[in-house]
């Protein structure tokens, strides 16, 4: 028992993160996420940052390079999901994390997703976009990331008896077997890309934990033009679509 608990404690102490970033036309933002990055606890040496370029037509590749991306992707097929894909296959570390181009983490965000995937009942961990709101705008935007969100799951599993999962496509982490028991992305453009990665994986191998302590910080320009109330409208009727499919 020792030895297999001595073997779990140095394959984390020698853990491996991959960072895939998919981006399409972001070289106002790229820089920024690439930066912090840089800056994490658990050491740069232990990260790989892969930015998958979705076939922008500005110089996200080459910001990306020079702001100290480790390897740059170009991916034609339009979509999230095909960009993750294309990061994931060229991907060698134990744990695959995945941040959008316009989110900064904090600098412990990689050894806290980490941290919550030594439990082998979690499949995946996500958390909150923190919008850097005021006012009545952070108080909904806090009900919806800390108490709609994680009780989502819960919620529909008691009524339908179906597992569900809650998974934000811009702030997670996997362990690598994870992807490859759920045989890689769903190919989904956008609506509805992250909610289904979030039901295979709770229907394939295991938990996915929505957590506050892994949350970035994310530009609200989506927010801010499609309003709030509108926006959230049509994830819900996307992550609706992707449980009942």
């Amino acid at each position: 028992m020792f030895f297999l608990n001595y073997n779990i404690l140095l394959s984390f102490i020698y853990m491996k993160y991959s960072v895939v970033i998919p981006a399409y036309n972001e070289e106002g933002a790229i820089g920024e996420a690439i930066t912090t990055l840089n800056k994490q606890t658990v050491g740069r040496e232990n990260i790989e940052v892969i930015v998958s370029d979705n076939n922008s037509a500005d110089n996200t590749s080459a910001v990306a390079k020079e702001s100290g991306a480790d390897k740059v992707v170009v991916e034609k097929r339009k979509g999230t999901n095909f960009a993750r894909e294309a990061g994931y296959n060229v991907s060698t570390g134990d744990i695959i994390a995945f941040l959008d181009a316009d989110c900064v983490p904090r600098e412990d965000w990689l050894f806290r997703l980490g941290e919550h995937l030594k439990d082998s009942s979690v499949g995946a961990v996500s958390g909150p976009y923190d919008y850097g709101f005021k006012g009545i705008k952070k108080f909904l935007a806090d009900i919806y990331s800390y108490r709609v969100l994680p009780a989502a799951p819960y919620l529909l599993h008691a009524i339908f008896r179906r597992k569900a999962g809650v998974l934000i496509g811009g702030n997670f982490a996997v362990r690598r077997g994870t992807m490859e028991a759920i045989g890689g992305f769903p190919p989904l453009a956008f609506w509805g890309d992250d909610s289904a990665i979030a039901m295979l994986v709770a229907r394939k191998v295991g938990k996915v934990i929505f957590v506050p302590d892994v949350a970035v910080w994310s530009s609200p320009r989506r927010l801010e033009k499609e309003g709030f109330f509108g926006l959230t409208a049509k994830y819900v009727r996307a992550y609706l679509h992707e449980y009942f499919k």
